[in-house]
């Protein structure tokens, strides 16, 4: 088993030390806080965490982006639940290497009802989201089938993904979690390797696509963004693949620093700095060109007042 520790503590604290410092968890993705949304349009595609949440989402969002800091991090340190539902869920998962680095998870829970909107609320019968954990440790929650997760090391590594509640127990069923894990063996990346940022823009086929973007605070911690896109197909099986038009993912982005790549259409944001913080997502193909309709990105923005 490799030591953990780095990735496991390091991705909350490279989340905040993005936002706050503007510094980076990767030497080889040199993100400056103080640019414009439109300078990081044509940044390498290497991700902070995973955004599923940032996993920000992340690979700091989350679809996957960070640990949540009011969750305990340590494996099977947080409460249960019987699972109450007319099926208990059979959990699956895929794990692969995505070949601009990092990984991508893909989850099915035939019967789970996967519900952004009420996280952390009280637990409904058959509801809730995700929980990932590497090497036994907690790193993020996620609302999406599919995410990509970046803050991984060349190694193996111990995948599992539990169901987890509304308010985050983990559900079971005679005494066991319902979950899924698999060792995967995360090859050598070498960003040298593809060409980021180098390729520019590519033109979208067909009616421009609409974006949206809502950010809304989560009851236990956090923010929770809902992202509506219209006219555009969000693959995660073709990411990082050949492109094809009308075809797909989003960029997160908190105050023009990239958090994460997003497959889905809901995600977890452990923080963000205090004051007003502009949260955007882009849409790019899936080689990670950005999309421009007539000279223009495709963009959706909102700003968040964050009390301190």
């Amino acid at each position: 088993m490799r030591d953990h520790a780095p990735r496991a503590l390091g991705a909350l604290s490279c989340l905040l030390l993005t936002l706050v410092l503007a510094t980076s968890c990767a030497a080889d993705d040199p993100l400056s806080s103080d640019s414009a949304m439109s300078d990081h349009l044509h940044d390498d595609n290497t991700e902070h965490h995973a955004v599923d949440e940032l996993a920000a989402d992340e690979p700091a969002v989350s679809d996957g982006m960070g640990h949540d800091a009011d969750d305990p991090m340590t494996s099977h340190m947080h409460t249960t639940l019987d699972y109450d539902g007319p099926t208990v869920p059979e959990v699956s998962l895929a794990v692969s290497a995505d070949p601009a680095g990092g990984i991508n998870l893909s989850v099915r829970a035939p019967g789970f009802e996967v519900a952004p909107r009420s996280a952390s609320t009280d637990p409904v019968a058959g509801q809730g989201h995700y929980h990932l954990y590497l090497d036994g440790e907690k790193v993020l929650r996620f609302y999406n089938d599919d995410i990509y997760f970046g803050g991984v090391v060349a190694g193996e590594v111990n995948v599992r993904v539990e169901l987890s509640a509304n308010d985050h127990s983990t559900y079971t069923h005679n005494g066991e979690p319902l979950a899924a894990e698999m060792l995967f063996v995360v090859p050598e990346h070498d960003h040298v390797d593809h060409a980021h940022g180098e390729m520019g823009s590519v033109a979208f086929a067909g009616p421009a696509p609409t974006l949206g973007i809502e950010v809304v605070p989560d009851p236990k911690s956090g923010f929770n963004a809902f992202i509506t896109v219209d006219g555009m197909v969000l693959s995660a099986e073709h990411a990082s693949g050949e492109p094809v038009d009308g075809e797909g993912h989003l960029h997160l982005y908190v105050d023009g620093v990239k958090l994460g790549r997003l497959y889905g259409t809901a995600t977890h944001i452990p923080a963000l700095p205090d004051g007003e913080v502009d949260v955007s997502i882009a849409a790019y193909s899936n080689d990670h060109r950005p999309y421009e309709v007539d000279g223009v990105a495709v963009v959706a923005s909102t700003r968040v007042v964050v009390s301190p």
